[in-house]
């Protein structure tokens, strides 16, 4: 429905911003989301120079969608991104430059609220304002909130120190078991033929294609840095799921049980008198799946409570609700 167009449509726009993917949503002040957007992911450590390019054109084509759905005259109240990466360390620095990005586009600086992906996801949980919030997706992190503050955390602290039990982590410890097993340093596992078959390769044997290097070994090396956008280490995710398609695998076990365990340890650790609930997000725990059932098992056998929440953006819309309410006081 058109409308009039000497009365904009009074709008906020949301985000769930990830390392390998973002999802932006559109709504009116008073009503329910009448636009979405989906675009790569836009952490500034893992997804590449690029990230904040691949933002701009994301908030481009939601605005794009907005207008085609409410009509061509709106106003942008606010604005609330939920951005991995985004944490203390470099908070101010992401929000300088999506500010800037924004302002091209038309929306004032001052109606951006900028904060990390963990803080909408645990909002999106819908628990209260305190809980625990614990995220495994591209990377990983566990939160305690009170007041919607975040008062202790655990990992998060990139591909690089950290975020066990993340995709990227997961990704790049099935590759290693892989590269160990070509290698004769480790065990025999299904996980070598799962990797080949995702590159078109047979690791094996060599065979079928014949190897182009003569040596699986050197094949694999050639194929990843094919595969894996250089500077990108988010797109290790692209492997993650494989220690959970063959979870009898030993060497697949093995990977699953560390992260399993990591969880269930950290969750403990925060929170040991078992009193608060427990929000799971991101792409691995907030999927069905081996790690998300022994997790959701383990929470079980706590006495704990727990939901699942599979997307930030209730919680960003929360807040660019709130923000609008800022603004046009």
């Amino acid at each position: 429905m058109d409308a009039d167009a000497s009365t904009p449509t009074h709008v906020v726009i949301a985000g769930d911003i990830g390392g390998t993917s973002s999802r932006l949503a559109l709504a009116p002040l008073g009503g329910g989301v009448a636009a979405e957007a989906e675009g790569p992911g836009a952490n500034l450590r893992s997804s590449g120079s690029a990230a904040m390019d691949h933002l701009a054109d994301t908030v481009r084509t939601v605005l794009e969608n907005g207008r085609h759905a409410l009509g061509d005259e709106i106003e942008v109240d606010a604005v609330a991104l939920g951005i991995s990466g985004a944490g203390p360390a470099r908070a101010h620095e992401v929000r300088t430059v999506v500010g800037e990005r924004l302002e091209e586009l038309g929306i004032a600086a001052d109606r951006l609220l900028v904060t990390d992906d963990l803080h909408t996801a645990f909002l999106a949980g819908g628990m209260g304002d305190d809980g625990l919030l614990v995220l495994a997706g591209t990377g990983a992190v566990a939160v305690r909130f009170h007041q919607r503050e975040a008062v202790a955390r655990r990992d998060g602290m990139g591909w690089l120190l950290g975020d066990i039990g993340s995709a990227v982590w997961l990704g790049r410890r099935a590759l290693q078991a892989a590269a160990a097993d070509l290698d004769g340093r480790g065990r025999r596992t299904r996980l070598t033929e799962q990797v080949g078959d995702m590159l078109d390769l047979d690791l094996r044997d060599g065979l079928l294609p014949p190897s182009p290097t003569g040596d699986p070994r050197q094949d694999l090396i050639r194929a990843l840095d094919e595969f894996l956008p250089a500077g990108a280490p988010a797109a290790l995710g692209r492997f993650a799921r494989l220690p959970g398609s063959v979870p009898e695998d030993p060497a697949a076990r093995e990977i699953l049980d560390t992260a399993v365990r990591h969880v269930m340890d950290t969750v403990r650790a925060l929170d040991p008198e078992a009193g608060l609930p427990v929000v799971l997000a991101g792409s691995v725990l907030a999927t069905p799946g081996p790690i998300h059932d022994e997790v959701a098992t383990g929470l079980q056998a706590d006495g704990r409570a727990y939901c699942t929440a599979t997307t930030g953006l209730p919680g960003a819309l929360l807040l660019a609700r709130e923000k609008a309410g800022d603004v046009l006081a």
